[in-house]
This record gives C-alpha cells, structure tokens and sequence, in this order.
C-alpha cells in the first residue's frame, strides 16, 4: 500500500433493518506537513423510517481516519483529532436538521480494549410537523496501527411538541448505538 492510499472503510456491524446509505473518501485537513484523510460509511434505521413514514432517519456512521505521514498516536495528536471530529459531528447533525445542537457530556467510552472519548449531544428537529428532542453521541479512539477512529449516531428521545403519538424508544436507540460503536473495527 502507496504511503497516500485511502483508508480502508471501517467494519460496522450494523444490525437488521439498518442499511449503509452512503461511502465517502476526503481529505479533512492537513496541518503543517500532516494530512488526514477519512473513509467513512453511514447507515440508517431502515425500518423506523418506513414505521413514520420515512421522516425521521436514525443514523449511524464510522470513519477510518489515516494521518499521513504515519504517525504513533500521542495525547497532543488524539486531543487536535477529537476536537475535530467534535465540530464535525455537530455540523453533521446540522446538515441532517438538527437545531440547538449543545454538548451535554464528555466521558470515556471502552470500544475493543481502547478508551474512546465518547461526546453526548442535545439536539431538536421537526420532522413532518412535529418538534421532536434527540440525542446524538460520537466516540474518538486510536487504533493500534496508527489510524483513529470516529463513529456516531443520533436517534429520536421525545416529542416535544407536535403529534405525540409517535411511539419511541430512546432506551433501545441508544443500546443499538453504543453496541454498533463498540463493532466499529
């Protein structure tokens, strides 16, 4: 492998009803004489989308981050990485909708051994006339070859104003994400 290939796409064991709906590779930034680069793919919530009528997606999505040239992750380096992905993932969440997207807590996270830094997020969105609260959560780890991994997800929590009728389930929303972050390879 050329020292500027591509990160390989991580692993996701995504489960039933959830299917990968897209597959990216871009450069990030690059600092100094560092670049990065991402391959990430995202998943959605199949069936919760066919049981509203398609309107809120439920998502999931993973990125191999590979910093050129190789480098040995170190503290300075996993701080600038998580900062990044940080503000990433809030404007993930915005681009898909989300409004008043504030970090409620950071703490760690266990993902195959490795401590990750796993970011909760409050948000809002209407979908179809109704004013729903969600969470999102992103986690941030080295690998053992040199390459981080961010992985994240938002799903639905309440409704907050509109038809209350919804039948949610933060509970097992939250359980499908953080077990599809822990299969992130």
């Amino acid at each position: 492998m050329s020292d500027d290939a591509a990160p390989p796409a991580p692993s996701v064991e995504a489960p039933d009803g959830w299917i990968e709906t897209a597959s990216t590779t871009e450069r990030l930034f690059s600092v100094t004489k560092v670049t990065v680069t991402a391959t990430t793919v995202v998943y959605e919530d199949e069936r919760l989308r066919s049981q509203d009528g398609g309107a809120f997606r439920r998502f999931v999505f993973a990125s191999r981050l590979r910093l050129r040239p190789s480098t040995k992750p170190s503290k300075p380096l996993t701080k600038l990485v998580t900062s990044r992905a940080k503000a990433g993932f809030a404007d993930r969440l915005a681009d898909r909708g989300m409004r008043d997207v504030d970090v409620r807590e950071t703490r760690r996270f266990r993902v195959d051994g490795t401590d990750a830094t796993l970011v909760g997020y409050d948000a809002a969105c209407e979908v179809a006339g109704t004013d729903l609260a969600v969470d999102g959560w992103v986690a941030i780890w080295p690998d053992d070859d040199g390459d981080y991994f961010v992985a994240g997800g938002a799903y639905p929590t309440r409704v907050l104003d509109g038809d209350s009728s919804q039948a949610l389930e933060p509970n097992r929303y939250r359980d499908d994400l953080f077990s599809i972050l822990r299969s992130v390879r």
